[in-house]
């Protein structure tokens, strides 16, 4: 019976060491409609499908040097303001840290939100991968080639017009978030 019990600490002793040493995955996101919330949601989702990894969805005025140092990864989002990132995603992304590189190797993905086809989604990803590979961070997009950029959703026009995001950029944004995920894994692995 001693035994069994001095089995059940040990166990139990290393489950707890190795919960705690679980990469993370911070989903950041600014959101004024809801619509980029929604798309971060679901983000997150795809990422707690993956067990073995914690995740923080957390809106840019919440998210800490902390959280950005002791995330394995960054998916950030952003609405298109004026086929651009919002200045407010953009001043976050300038507060990072990055003297001694402190985000280099992290995994980086990107989201967006816009309220019109063609009005920028793209352009928005594009831009926040940008500023994550100056931090020297490891940039990737979704599961699909419709997503290679990352996950974006139209929302108030033409078919998009609707109250809800559309279950295309659901399934989008689910997968990238899974995607990141899976990699977050091994990357964890290759840096042990």
């Amino acid at each position: 019976m001693k035994s069994f019990m001095t089995i059940s600490l040990f166990f139990l002793l290393l489950h707890q060491v190795h919960s705690q040493n679980q990469p993370v995955v911070l989903i950041a996101y600014y959101s004024q409609s809801g619509n980029t919330q929604r798309l971060a949601e679901e983000i997150e989702k795809g990422a707690k499908s993956v067990s073995e990894v914690e995740t923080r969805l957390l809106s840019i005025e919440k998210v800490t040097e902390k959280d950005l140092l002791e995330s394995s990864a960054i998916i950030l989002g952003s609405p298109v303001y004026n086929a651009n990132m919002a200045p407010a995603v953009q001043e976050f992304i300038n507060s990072w840290p990055f003297e001694g590189s402190p985000l280099k190797d992290k995994i980086g993905a990107a989201f967006s939100t816009g309220g019109g086809i063609s009005i920028g989604e793209e352009g928005v990803l594009i831009d926040i991968l940008r500023s994550m590979l100056i931090h020297g961070m490891i940039v990737m997009g979704g599961e699909e080639v419709e997503a290679a950029f990352g996950a974006s959703a139209i929302t108030g026009e033409g078919p998009f017009a609707k109250e809800s995001i559309d279950g295309i950029f659901l399934k989008k944004a689910f997968g990238l978030g899974k995607r990141v995920a899976e990699m977050t894994l091994k990357w964890d692995l290759i840096e042990k």
